[in-house]
């Protein structure tokens, strides 16, 4: 598990690629960070694609106190929404 610490803010970027090699485009996309079940914040993923066709999801997260979080990145590829999540730490 990740451990951050309370205060740090900081950039996430999660690569998505296809498992079978098809080429597809992520329509949108967004995050919720909670806080032992409970949510903090949320927001939506900017997607960006690099100059090898990679596609990304962004964001910016400030977690707001000490404990463990699960975020929770959401994002729909034509009629697919797929949902994964990371659990992280923040120590004081």
């Amino acid at each position: 598990m990740r451990k951050y610490y309370l205060g740090e803010r900081f950039p996430l970027k999660f690569l998505v690629h296809s498992t079978t090699g098809d080429p597809f485009r992520v329509l949108s996309a967004s995050w919720e960070l909670e806080r032992y079940g409970k949510p903090e914040s949320s927001g939506k993923c900017e997607i960006t694609t690099d100059e090898e066709g990679n596609i990304y999801l962004s964001m910016t997260l400030e977690p707001k106190q000490a404990g463990g979080y699960t975020l929770e990145i959401s994002f729909t590829i034509g009629e697919c929404v797929i949902k994964r999540k990371v659990k992280f730490a923040v120590d004081l």
